[in-house]
């Protein structure tokens, strides 16, 4: 049998992939890591017992916003990276917009404050756990997500691994915005970024082992 032949033989009865088969194995893991991570955070820190009328203020909605649209990019990056030959420096680029618009916002705090206000605003009263309870939430994040790579084709596995990791610090942040009563820019700039800086590492060292083919 010619090899052109043994190709054709091989390959004849393959069916392509549906364009929507991606989206929707990365929406199932998605989706069963946010409950993973909600359910584990009612469990274990809980929501703020003022939550309701802290959505009526627009300091919960700048966090709230801040790691949604982060989220969202971090989604697309993972979509884009769980797939052979595709582009992804246009959603990895669009992740620095969020980022330093917020680092504008700390900036115009941290200016015109004295050092113990500028000192409140950069520790607030739960910098020390902030971003580690930020990495926490994420676990059921990473697990799903992870799983959901594995069913897809990345071949970059450590920058696979780093958006996934990306991505569910990003998700694990919002879901952490309930809990948290830390409302200034500054703090959401330095401790939220710092917990999802930090799942993205993590995530970039686990990708070359775990998305192992």
């Amino acid at each position: 049998m010619q090899t052109d032949e043994l190709i054709a033989h091989l390959s004849g009865e393959l069916e392509p992939v549906r364009g929507t088969e991606v989206a929707r194995i990365l929406a199932a893991g998605l989706a069963l890591g946010l409950m993973g991570s909600a359910l584990l955070m009612a469990l274990t820190i809980g929501i703020r017992p003022d939550i309701v009328p802290a959505m009526s203020g627009g300091a919960f909605w700048l966090k709230f916003l801040y790691t949604l649209v982060v989220t969202v990019l971090g989604l697309k990056l993972v979509e884009r990276l769980s797939r052979p030959g595709t582009e992804a420096r246009w959603p990895a680029l669009l992740i620095a917009v969020p980022v330093l618009a917020l680092m504008g916002m700390m900036a115009m705090q941290m200016m015109p404050a004295d050092s113990a206000t500028r000192h409140a605003l950069l520790m607030g009263h739960s910098a020390d756990v902030c971003s580690v309870l930020i990495a926490g939430l994420a676990l059921p994040l990473f697990a799903s997500l992870f799983w959901s790579l594995r069913r897809l084709a990345p071949t970059r596995l450590t920058e696979a691994g780093a958006a996934a990791g990306l991505l569910a610090g990003s998700a694990a942040a919002t879901i952490y915005a309930f809990h948290c009563t830390e409302s200034t820019a500054t703090f959401i700039a330095i401790w939220y970024t710092a917990g999802i800086a930090l799942t993205t590492l993590m995530g970039a060292a686990l990708g070359r082992f775990v998305l192992r083919w």
